[in-house]
């Protein structure tokens, strides 16, 4: 009869467990639509990361869309941070996640990440007319700081990004290194023999 093999931890922990291996390397990564949670969660590390050193924070990014008001809460966390915040795009990165890289101090992407402007889309709601026009129009007003954040980021004209995200264009990483959205596109690391 062959040993039976040790219990596994369930996958929740071994996330928890892979995420504060990142924190203690000062790496704060994203993987999916950033919602309400996950912008607490991510948010939370960063805070506690500001608090430690100086040293920058890498934060790693691939979310190909998110709830507007979730993004919002990190914008917001990055910009109140002391600490400098380096991202790197490691995969896709598209509609309101894109405003991530309008707060951090340097931006960088692998060399087959990619982008998509895109205006973000409106959550799920239900209710009245007047609170869907109210929710449309608040809605409205974060999409509107996106473009405006991402025309001041990548000195495009306003009306040139509005149109680029009403398109849907994607980019690749030289295409995001000419728009203004990364600054150099980072190649695969070596590793030593």
């Amino acid at each position: 009869m062959p040993p039976s093999a040790p219990p596994q931890p369930p996958a929740e922990d071994v996330r928890e467990l892979w995420e504060d291996r990142l924190l203690d390397q000062r790496i704060v990564q994203i993987n999916g639509p950033i919602d309400a949670d996950v912008a607490s969660r991510v948010a939370s590390r960063l805070l506690l990361l500001d608090t430690r050193t100086q040293r920058p924070v890498a934060l790693r990014l691939n979310s190909g869309n998110a709830d507007l008001t979730a993004v919002w809460t990190l914008v917001d966390t990055l910009d109140a941070l002391v600490v400098p915040v380096h991202a790197l795009v490691v995969g896709e990165l598209g509609g309101g996640s894109l405003a991530l890289l309008t707060a951090v101090a340097e931006r960088y992407a692998h060399p087959h990440a990619r982008f998509r402007l895109a205006d973000p889309s409106l959550p799920n709601i239900t209710g009245t007319a007047g609170e869907l026009a109210g929710e449309a129009a608040a809605n409205q007003k974060l999409v509107d700081s996106l473009h405006a954040r991402v025309a001041e980021l990548t000195g495009k004209p306003l009306d040139d990004v509005v149109g680029d995200f009403r398109r849907g264009r994607f980019l690749t990483a030289d295409d995001a290194v000419e728009y203004g959205l990364v600054t150099d596109v980072r190649p695969r690391s070596v590793r030593p023999d």
